[in-house]
């Protein structure tokens, strides 16, 4: 019985399969040939549109430029200084552990109690040798510019938050040994700007183990003043909305005299020059090309560059 049921299973089975219908034939291309002796043709470079500037003035020189965009609820603010990088000679590393300090804690705040109020209101401020960025929703942008205000007029460097931050930045130089990607970006910055330029300037052990609290503050009360610095604020506002925030925050910041540096822009080489560097144990090999090329900031070919 049960071999008669079998059989009778495989029949409606095989009726079931050999019933469906047989799938459409699907009509293939031919392959496009490549021809590799051709170099492609480059994309069109992106459009960058911005919108509509305003500027204004703070009688300490703070110079300042509003862009409009309503797209979102937030405000950006980015403070730039206009100033040249200066030779750090035995103590290479300065100005980058200097703006890491700006945000270590100021005279109103420690570095726990400044780190708390950004996440409170869920903003982003951060510095760098020559800038300091803020971001955060617009209904918190009165919070933002008063923290702001604070670390960039305020900054109060501790002897502790610099050994920490000296700590980091050697565990980080004993990491790039073994990088091939910043060994080659080290060579290059010293081929092309040659060690009398600030750009051709290495961070070391030993130049971290020169800097002090007093060089830091050197640094910060030299450069960073409003008559050579530049804020721009793009959001969701308008001029009106900002200017009286920015007089309230700013205007107490004092500006002082900036040193400039000029230094001789880098000589091309006459010839091709190769560098080899060899990393024992390496599994692959970084190829770098470089060449220095005077690109101004207002070149049309910047945003091209960088694509």
């Amino acid at each position: 019985m049960k071999k008669i049921i079998f059989s009778i299973a495989s029949v409606l089975v095989a009726t079931v399969l050999f019933a469906q219908p047989k799938p459409a034939a699907t009509k293939t291309t031919a392959p496009v040939k490549l021809d590799r002796s051709k170099r492609p043709t480059p994309a069109p470079a992106p459009a960058i549109k911005m919108g509509e500037m305003q500027s204004f003035e703070l009688p300490n020189g703070l110079k300042v430029f509003v862009v409009e965009n309503h797209k979102t609820p937030t405000v950006a603010y980015s403070i730039v200084l206009n100033i040249q990088p200066a030779m750090e000679g035995d103590a290479v590393g300065t100005a980058d552990i200097t703006s890491q300090l700006l945000t270590s804690g100021t005279k109103t705040r420690t570095k726990d109690q400044l780190d708390n109020d950004i996440d409170f209101i869920g903003a982003t401020l951060s510095a760098s040798p020559t800038s300091i960025y803020a971001a955060s929703l617009k209904k918190q942008q009165g919070k933002l510019l008063e923290l702001m205000s604070d670390v960039i007029m305020n900054a109060d460097f501790k002897q502790e938050e610099l050994e920490k931050i000296k700590t980091q930045t050697l565990s980080g130089l004993a990491t790039q040994k073994d990088d091939p990607d910043a060994i080659s970006n080290n060579v290059k910055s010293v081929l092309n700007f040659g060690k009398n330029h600030p750009y051709g300037e290495m961070t070391t052990e030993e130049s971290v183990s020169k800097i002090t609290l007093d060089k830091c503050n050197n640094y910060y009360k030299t450069f960073f003043r409003p008559n050579v610095a530049y804020l721009a604020v793009v959001g969701d506002v308008t001029l009106a909305e900002v200017k009286p925030l920015i007089e309230k925050y700013f205007a107490a910041w004092q500006k002082a005299e900036v040193p400039t540096q000029n230094y001789t822009m880098p000589v091309a080489p006459a010839k091709t020059r190769v560098a080899i560097v060899n990393k024992a144990g390496a599994v692959q090999s970084v190829i770098n090309v470089t060449y220095p090329v005077d690109l101004k900031p207002n070149n049309e070919d910047v945003i091209k560059a960088k694509c």
